[in-house]
């Protein structure tokens, strides 16, 4: 089956899984294997994101899954983007993880970034 999340056009075979990592090939269909699945959740200013002029001095609870479709040599969260292949994320629901977000308003989260990996 071909995947068309990114530009690499993955054929990938039952059972396989594409140049990200993320995305296998199971009963026929393209699915991502890692929906839901976190390897690192921080609380972060907001200035490390690309959301630099947007709410300076806030912070925000940023999420990051397994999975990249690129491979830079200087990445930084290449232990993040990579981690599944050592087995270790962990589940958190859409709900769970906004109650996470909840807890931490006062501390000034403004909301859930979700970062660290390609797409």
């Amino acid at each position: 089956m071909k995947c068309t999340t990114c530009f690499h056009q993955c054929e990938i075979p039952e059972g396989g899984r594409g140049f990200c990592r993320a995305r296998i090939c199971e009963n026929g269909k393209i699915r991502p294997e890692n929906y839901g699945c976190l390897t690192s959740l921080a609380l972060d200013p907001i200035e490390k994101k690309p959301l630099y002029d947007f709410h300076p001095g806030s912070l925000i609870l940023s999420a990051g899954s397994y999975g990249c479709n690129l491979r830079c040599p200087f990445c930084q969260n290449y232990e993040i983007s990579q981690e599944n292949l050592h087995g270790r994320s962990l589940y958190v629901s859409p709900k769970q993880l906004v109650e996470e977000a909840k807890k931490y308003v006062p501390a000034g989260n403004i909301g859930i970034a979700f970062t660290y990996n390609e797409p």
